[in-house]
């Protein structure tokens, strides 16, 4: 039985279409092989599943062409077969499901517990020691023979389970609610039938409890989503939200989000729309319609949130911090972003990566719908504040990427000098070359003297140093026309940008 919505999971509108392989019909060796690479995991994704009756054209479903019941039960001992020749055994999951009328088999194939995995090269019902066999991989939406470099990062990886996925061995499976389980199954619109299941058959359905039947533990994926304290097993796993009106901390006040983290999230976004988001409608003289925004877009910061918990390091005891200030807003957690991604790259706001630290906490995300499909947070963060007329978002983090601090700016039109007009107007600052955005940078320099980074993005009407700001200010800096307060130190708390020997 497969937990997903099989409508959602052939839409490819949950599980992204790189973990879903399509098969017009059964195909021993090619199964036997994408059994074999889902099982692998090599990037850490959560496995995959192999759909079996539906055509399929460059990767993406087209006709459902169905599979005649009665085929499936030898497809069914085929499929025994031929996954008592992977080495070590494995079984993936398989369930029969009504597609547009017609019966298609899907196989749902998590990442092994024992893996690697080899299978043979070429399967055969005959039973041999001399047969090929070979490791197979996952590469895009493609199965493919792992070369001999991929072997041993293949090996390599497998070595390293990813956190929420290991076995938790100071918790009891009586630490999982089981209503917790079953209204996660109800929002998901699951078609378990979990009403005669045993809890620990349940919970092995849902893969969130390993172990022998005389001592099954739940794995930790399972602790975050399904226990009604998480934080007794992972400290500090829980929201803080902090309204800073001052920046010397007077009338701050805080709030705390704990239990399961889907409910953190769903609180905590609830209550930060509640407080602090609110729209403005500006009336314009020379058009009939109002220009509305909002002082953060909702999107922003639900995807920004979201990202945080996802990404989190449940073995940093630190909690994620919402500040909310005057003129922005802060959303931190750690760690930060791979250490391979460069500067330039988080600038650029690319924060791709390979492997991710919580995969299975981010499927179960996925199929509540507070996540989308790998890679597509930032760009919809950047979508929903450009839609707003906001400026761009600020993604700060260390040299050794030890944490990650998202500055998500407040809109121009509600910060207090935009009552008094003094504000530049967005469509006049969008449409700054990079020429004129350096000239007001010299020129303030000049009336000033030297300035924070962000004191002087403010002075020439920013509300943030965004990305085109400090491209800006590099480039002047190479340039020699400005330099830093504190040359031997870029990253002295006390930092300062200043006109050539003006740095007193």
């Amino acid at each position: 039985m497969i937990l997903v919505d099989i409508n959602e999971l052939v839409g490819c509108t949950i599980i992204e279409s790189d973990r879903i392989e399509f098969e017009r019909d059964w195909n021993r060796e090619k199964v036997l092989h994408t059994i074999c690479a889902f099982a692998n995991d090599f990037d850490n994704i959560g496995g995959g599943y192999i759909i079996i009756g539906i055509d399929e054209i460059d990767g993406s479903p087209a006709n459902c062409i169905g599979v005649n019941p009665s085929r499936i039960p030898g497809i069914e001992h085929e499929l025994t077969e031929l996954c008592n020749s992977i080495s070590p055994g494995y079984s993936p999951n398989l369930s029969v499901e009504k597609y547009h009328g017609k019966d298609i088999l899907v196989l749902w194939v998590p990442g092994g517990e024992r893996r690697p995995y080899k299978c043979p090269v070429t399967p055969s019902k005959k039973k041999s020691d001399n047969v090929e066999r070979a490791y197979y991989i996952r590469v895009l939406s493609n199965t493919v023979r792992a070369n001999r470099d991929e072997e041993i990062t293949l090996v390599r990886r497998a070595s390293n389970t990813p956190f929420d996925d290991m076995v938790n061995e100071t918790a009891s499976v009586n630490d999982i609610r089981r209503g917790l389980v079953t209204d996660f199954l109800n929002r998901i619109n699951s078609r378990v039938d979990y009403g005669s299941m045993e809890n620990i058959d349940l919970y092995r359905l849902l893969r969130i409890v390993r172990g022998p039947s005389e001592n099954p533990r739940p794995v930790n994926v399972g602790l975050m989503m399904f226990s009604d304290d998480p934080e007794r097993f992972f400290r500090n796993a829980h929201i803080e939200v902090v309204y800073m009106p001052d920046p010397t901390g007077e009338d701050m006040e805080e709030t705390v989000f704990r239990g399961p983290l889907d409910d953190q999230i769903r609180n905590a976004l609830r209550y930060i729309s509640g407080m602090f988001i609110r729209e403005k409608v500006v009336k314009l003289l020379d058009q009939a319609e109002s220009l509305r925004f909002f002082n953060y877009p909702y999107k922003a910061v639900e995807e920004t949130l979201v990202n945080a918990v996802y990404h989190r390091d449940y073995e940093i005891p630190e909690p994620i911090k919402v500040i909310v200030r005057p003129d922005r807003m802060e959303i931190f957690n750690r760690p930060g972003p791979d250490k391979n991604i460069s500067d330039e790259r988080i600038e650029a706001f690319d924060l791709r990566s390979d492997c991710y630290l919580n995969n299975r906490l981010g499927d179960f995300l996925k199929e509540l719908k507070l996540t989308e499909g790998r890679s597509t947070g930032i760009p919809r963060v950047l979508k929903s504040l450009e839609d707003n007329g906001s400026d761009p978002p600020v993604y700060e983090t260390d040299e050794d990427r030890r944490f990650l601090r998202v500055i998500i700016p407040i809109h121009s039109g509600f910060l207090p000098s935009a009552e008094s007009g003094s504000t530049v107007p967005g469509d006049a600052k969008k449409n700054r070359t990079s020429q004129e955005i350096k000239s007001l940078i010299l020129e303030s320099l000049r009336d000033n003297g030297c300035q924070s980074g962000r004191d002087l993005a403010a002075s020439i009407g920013y509300s943030s140093t965004h990305n085109t700001f400090r491209r800006c200010v590099r480039e002047l800096m190479d340039e020699g026309k400005i330099e830093y307060k504190y040359p031997d130190n870029p990253r002295d708390r006390r930092q300062k940008i200043c006109l050539p020997r003006q740095r007193v």
